[in-house]
């Protein structure tokens, strides 16, 4: 029967009799950003202003699939939390059979999915289970309140031992909004998928940088001063460290050890090169920013909360310093104080962005903010982080963008490497969703974002785990949150085209070639003779290679560096600098110039 009509239909709602719908098959990324569903159809939709006192009003579903997934995609009219607050369910039949299952409008579910209350029943013959969502490898997003949602679940769940949820043939199911005279969706059958064959690769995104030169930051919330507790989880967070191997870590929950202590564990776990040091602060109760740049100032941005703002110092071949917000907000049903909390870190931004108060930036000085931020109920603390808008103006003053040149801190989509997900906290015994608690933000007026990803070892492939260095179990071992990661690169700042230097009796060319592979020539030019010092420094600024002073005649001149170190070991690719001090009569003349090696 079903091989007739699935070429004739595309679409049915079933006024109680099976029917299918043509699947999709979609690379959906759990995120809660919709734009990957662009290229689906519509299931169905449902009347707007059906729905009860809730305020929950079913209107349109989606569904699609791959070879792992099913997704489900619905919108209501109010804003809702998608994980308390409300009585939405999902009645999940997937045998086609209304007297298996939990009977509920015509068709017999053996899956009852119950969102506000975190928790669902599955029917098998006689017997009913109770479950959570990782016994179904349920995820939602978004995490915070919307009014949109989307579901994935597990094809290859198994809820009871031996049974599987799902057969080989289509499923249909109805969504309810279960308070007083709630929405039912569809009004009156249920609405029926059937699944698309085939698969869909997982594109595996790299964990290193694009390029050496890039800043690195991650923001890791530790689980209560995990660095400090040795044995198998300290491996794990070693591990974690090394293969992130950022310049800058956000770390949050050092409830109990001094910035030094934390400094110190770092520096264990990655060792600083000749000439480098670690540097960190802590201003409030859990947040430790730790750099390998300089700490010049730092503050607490709303004493009695867990936020930090600190300057770094990003050497002087950087056109600016760069400031990085910490934050740690507060927990669960807290949304008052969470909202406080975003209001006061934009009061913040404000007043560095103005001259007198707390903090003077130069203007264009570049932000990253980051960390946990604990946005579980109602989406207004992300809006306010994002685009300034400030609720409680009598307190915090006037609204205000985060970014210099008046538009929102940039917020960019992350997954995990191998996985087209984007929790950062899991705990697959717990009654909570995964969930997308930690957030990188920038100012993308002078920071431009290259890779990102969320490092989540039990979705990573063996391929990935072995080029990273990395246990299946290191992330769940570590801490119940992932670290999430971004690279960056000062869109104002060193161009990788050679600058000319000119002073007077001392001119230091562009290298020929460049981008050069394996070797490029400095080339300068004397009007008198000088003594002349030469170095390269990749752009962290640790010299890479020292050539000896030469007293040099005037005239053109210039130096072969073979893209070696001073080890005798080959440089990997990337961005370095040509540095040259000139010295005659007295006068020094210093210059320097970007080259590109490219293997």
């Amino acid at each position: 029967m079903f091989a007739r009509i699935l070429p004739i239909f595309s679409l049915l709602l079933l006024m109680n009799v099976p029917g299918l719908l043509l699947a999709d098959l979609l690379p959906i990324q759990m995120d809660g950003d919709f734009s990957d569903w662009d290229n689906a159809t519509v299931l169905a939709s449902d009347p707007a202003g059906d729905g009860g006192s809730s305020g929950i009003d079913f209107l349109q579903v989606w569904v699609g699939n791959d070879q792992d997934y099913l997704y489900i995609r619905f919108d209501t009219t109010g804003e809702v939390q998608p994980d308390e607050g409300q009585s939405m369910r999902l009645y999940l039949d997937t045998d086609l059979n209304s007297s298996t299952g939990t009977y509920f409008n015509g068709i017999g579910a053996e899956l009852v999915w119950y969102f506000g209350w975190r928790n669902g029943t599955f029917r098998a013959g006689s017997s009913t289970y109770d479950l959570i969502h990782s016994d179904i490898g349920l995820l939602m997003g978004p995490t915070v309140s919307n009014n949109q949602f989307e579901v994935a679940i597990r094809r290859d769940a198994r809820p009871a031992a031996g049974v599987d949820l799902f057969s080989s043939g289509p499923v249909r199911f109805i969504l309810q909004d279960a308070s007083s005279s709630g929405d039912v969706f569809p009004n009156s059958g249920s609405v029926a998928y059937t699944f698309s064959s085939g698969s869909l690769a997982v594109p595996s995104l790299p964990m290193d940088r694009d390029m050496p030169e890039h800043l690195r930051l991650a923001t890791y919330n530790i689980e209560g001063d995990g660095l400090f507790d040795g044995g198998t989880r300290e491996d794990a967070l070693e591990r974690i460290f090394q293969a992130i191997d950022a310049d800058v870590f956000i770390i949050n929950e050092v409830w109990n050890s001094s910035a030094t202590a934390v400094r110190s564990k770092v520096e264990q776990f990655l060792p600083s090169g000749a000439g480098q040091a670690w540097y960190a602060v802590k201003r409030d109760d859990g947040n430790v920013i730790v750099s390998r740049f300089p700490i010049l100032q730092s503050w607490a941005v709303f004493p009695g909360h867990r936020i930090t703002a600190a300057l770094l110092d990003l050497g002087a071949e950087s056109p600016s310093d760069l400031l990085v917000l910490a934050n740690h907000w507060r927990c669960c049903s807290a949304d008052d104080l969470r909202q406080d909390e975003a209001d006061a870190t934009i009061a913040f931004l404000r007043d560095a962005r103005t001259d007198g108060g707390v903090i003077n930036l130069p203007e264009g000085t570049p932000v990253l903010f980051g960390g946990d931020l604990n946005l579980v109920g109602w989406r207004q603390q992300l809006d306010t982080i994002l685009t300034g808008d400030i609720q409680d103006e009598g307190q915090f003053g006037n609204d205000s963008a985060p970014d210099w040149d008046g538009s929102d801190f940039a917020q960019p989509m992350t997954r995990q490497p191998d996985f087209r997900a984007s929790y950062t906290w899991r705990k697959d015994w717990s009654y909570y969703y995964p969930g997308l608690l930690d957030y990188i933000l920038y100012t993308d007026s002078n920071l431009d974002l290259h890779n990102h990803f969320i490092l989540e070892t039990r979705t990573m492939t063996e391929a990935s785990l072995a080029a990273a260095g990395l246990l299946e179990t290191d992330t769940e071992t570590a801490s119940d949150h992932a670290p999430r990661v971004a690279d960056f690169t000062l869109d104002n700042g060193l161009s990788p085209v050679p600058m000319v230097v000119s002073a007077g009796w001392a001119r230091l060319l562009p290298n020929q070639p460049n981008p050069f592979n394996p070797s490029t020539a400095i080339r300068f030019e004397l009007d008198r003779p000088a003594e002349c010092t030469l170095a390269v420094f990749d752009l962290r600024g640790r010299q890479v290679r020292s050539f000896p002073v030469q007293n040099l005649p005037e005239g053109s001149h210039q130096v072969h560096w073979d893209g070696l170190s001073d080890e005798g070991r080959p440089v990997s690719s990337g961005v370095y600098r040509a540095a040259m001090v000139f010295r005659s009569a007295g006068k020094e003349i210093a210059g320097s110039q970007a080259m590109v090696l490219l293997k």
